[in-house]
């Protein structure tokens, strides 16, 4: 309990400083290198620490393992749920800061009127896209000792079908389905991403970068060159049309509860097809819609037709943008896409049914001591190498 305080503690403590470094300052004022890089680390102890607090919080409390129980969450679902909490709130954190800088910026000035707080959440925001490349990683590895664990285990079991091969049932957790045959030869388990799992080695985080070289791209992107956009290349420009940029983080958290949700087992209550629907619109809105709208109330303000206003912006800005704005055009395809899948089912072949079995149950030792049956789910998305799977990586 002492360790999940201090960790809650220096998450607080952490954004409790970085507010107050910004006390003094005014409203126009630019954030100089050296308090750009303390808001920086106070960024890392504060996304790192409220990682930690999640984590503990649901595997070492009483709470915790109840809810873990209740819907059969192996440790790398607990560490994906939070690795997702956390994103949703440093998305609620950059969508505050857009507001602010909306609500003050562009009342004054399109153009040129400015907001510390801008910059300061460049920088504080910026530590979130580096630590999360790290988080990711230790999802994975998870992931894989999880895989692992039901292989040994189920191998320990001896489920076999009649070909003596490995059998694993559906995934009551996510909704993946697993291929009905697994050959348990050390080779033919993969990952998440088809690469082979090894029994002995720990995938290592440079090699689980180098295979993720679009979502690596992004973070890095948007952690190093979107930060110096908006606190050096910004070209004259004020801080309103930067502003909008942060609110494109509006949909975010709907994603992150529908991954979260789809972990836990749910994607056919009825709060995953609201949330759903949730997500669908503001992303529309958000992501799609508000760039076009900014560039033509930006046309307007210097009397230039929308295509020429639009060239004469800074090239730092152009080149963000467009960046930005192409993979959203992508992503809201996958959301439509799988939208029409729910809503406008079709009608398939009726396929044998693999028979369900139950959880394998195993002993856990509780904080008072006890000894507790916990029934851990099999994850059969562990066992998938499906080519045609598109994650959906957003900002």
């Amino acid at each position: 309990m002492l360790k999940i305080l201090i960790s809650l503690a220096c998450s607080i403590g952490s954004m409790g400083i970085a507010w107050g470094s910004l006390l003094s300052l005014n409203i126009s004022d630019r954030i100089s290198l050296q308090r750009g890089v303390f808001l920086s680390s106070l960024g890392f102890v504060y996304f790192v620490s409220i990682t930690d607090f999640f984590n503990r919080f649901l595997l070492e409390t009483g709470k915790g393992l109840q809810w873990r129980k209740k819907y059969h969450l192996m440790i790398s679902d607990v560490m994906d749920i939070t690795n997702k909490l956390v994103s949703a709130v440093q998305a609620s954190l950059s969508c505050l800061a857009g507001f602010i800088v909306c609500k003050s910026s562009c009342n004054r000035s399109f153009l040129h009127a400015s907001h510390f707080f801008s910059e300061a959440y460049a920088w504080f925001g910026a530590a979130y896209f580096f630590y999360d490349l790290w988080s990711m990683y230790k999802v994975h590895i998870h992931k894989v000792l999880d895989k692992l664990k039901i292989v040994k285990d189920n191998s320990r079991m001896g489920i076999k079908n009649g070909n003596g091969h490995q059998t694993y049932k559906r995934n009551g957790g996510n909704g993946s389905l697993a291929a009905d045959e697994v050959k348990y030869n050390g080779k033919d388990i993969r990952d998440d991403y088809g690469n082979e799992i090894s029994l002995d080695v720990k995938p290592s985080f440079l090699h689980y970068i180098s295979h993720q070289p679009l979502m690596v791209g992004h973070h890095i992107f948007i952690g190093s060159f979107g930060l110096c956009v908006i606190a050096y290349l910004r070209g004259g420009l004020g801080d309103c049309i930067f502003s909008f940029i942060f609110m494109m983080e509006a949909s975010t958290p709907f994603v992150s509860l529908r991954s979260i949700l789809s972990t836990m087992g749910l994607k056919s209550s009825n709060l995953y097809v609201i949330n759903g629907v949730l997500m669908l619109v503001t992303f529309f809105v958000f992501r799609i819609l508000m760039l076009p709208f900014v560039f033509y109330w930006y046309s307007q303000t210097v009397n230039l037709p929308f295509l020429r206003a639009v060239a004469s912006l800074p090239r730092g800005c152009k080149i963000s943008i467009c960046i930005l704005f192409l993979p959203q055009i992508y992503w809201f395809y996958l959301i439509v896409r799988g939208a029409l899948k729910v809503f406008f089912p079709k009608e398939k072949a009726s396929k044998a049914k693999v028979p369900e079995s139950e959880p394998f149950t195993k002993s856990v030792i509780s904080k008072n001591g006890d000894v507790i049956d916990v029934k851990e789910k099999v994850s059969n998305h562990f066992f998938t190498h499906n080519k045609q799977k598109k994650s959906l990586t957003l900002m």
